[in-house]
């Protein structure tokens, strides 16, 4: 049976160090021995703090694992809407990462690519994927629960799936296929997909996300090993069913991974039921959860 962590919290750093406390011994033995590896935050916009991963998440990360990885920290992001490095300044991010000597801050617009065509039903896309997700040893994504204008939530591997396309927003829009956009995601998830995810719920943003919604103050952190387990029990605890949320569907059905409530998943901490607040959709959501083809 797979498992995921559920903690509650009233601050991401606690949330997360609570949450990360169940695979201690799983990520020691994974990435102890590694030189390297790549943290995927999520900037849709660097001007917006609501719309970014919160700093202490991170932070929460780096100093949980420091005990057991001596190896390089890579904080990598391309942000959709905004300057990158503008943004890593604004945040904390910059000022963090000074006083870290494992870690580095990296703009992934500067990575190498890889041409790269997915197919969907009724066409195909050429994307240039960035090299530095595609070929790390051990991939990371911490993200705050946010709800969505097209594909009802972005959590831990949407992060990666769409943050993974290089050129910002105008190229990150060319997998907008109307509903094939599931089936973009489904194939680029082949390629590129988290080891390991963070979804902050302390605070999350509801209403018109990613980037014009409003705060919501729900009160957990989700991690595992199995990103579609910890997004699916995430999007649960945001009250929305996982059969409205295609790439999800999709994602199980090329097995990977297990989809909460419907697959055996573990829950470790807190009850989900306990923790249940109901987030406000995007405007559109009756719309965007008529997904399948």
């Amino acid at each position: 049976m797979q498992e995921v962590s559920l903690a509650k919290a009233t601050d991401s750093y606690a949330g997360a160090r609570k949450a990360l406390f169940t695979f201690r011994e799983k990520l020691e033995k994974r990435i102890s021995s590694l030189g390297e590896i790549v943290i995927k935050v999520n900037f849709v916009s660097a001007e917006r703090e609501l719309a970014t991963t919160p700093l202490d998440t991170v932070r929460a990360f780096v100093d949980f694992i420091k005990p057991f990885y001596k190896g390089k920290i890579i904080v990598a992001e391309e942000a959709s809407l905004g300057d990158t490095q503008a943004g890593f300044e604004r945040f904390g991010f910059k000022k963090w990462a000074e006083k870290e000597p494992q870690v580095e801050l990296f703009d992934s617009s500067l990575s190498p690519a890889k041409r790269m065509t997915f197919k969907y039903p009724g066409g195909k896309v050429t994307l240039s994927l960035a090299q530095i997700y595609l070929e790390a040893p051990f991939l990371v994504s911490l993200c705050r629960a946010k709800t969505h204008d097209t594909v009802v939530v972005t959590l831990g591997i949407k992060n990666v799936l769409v943050g993974a396309i290089q050129g910002g927003l105008s190229e990150r829009s060319k997998i907008h296929q109307g509903k094939r956009i599931h089936w973009i995601m489904k194939e680029i998830a082949k390629v590129v997909y988290p080891h390991f995810v963070v979804i902050d719920g302390v605070v999350g943003m509801e209403g018109n996300g990613p980037v014009s919604g409003t705060p919501k103050k729900a009160g957990w952190v989700v991690a595992g090993d199995d990103a579609l387990a910890a997004d699916s029990l995430a999007a649960y605890l945001m009250g929305f069913s996982v059969d409205d949320i295609g790439y999800f569907c999709l994602l199980r059905e090329e097995k990977l991974g297990k989809l909460y409530p419907k697959d055996k998943v573990e829950v470790v901490g807190e009850s989900p039921q306990q923790l249940v607040f109901p987030f406000v959709p995007h405007h559109s959501f009756e719309q965007q959860r008529a997904w399948r083809i």
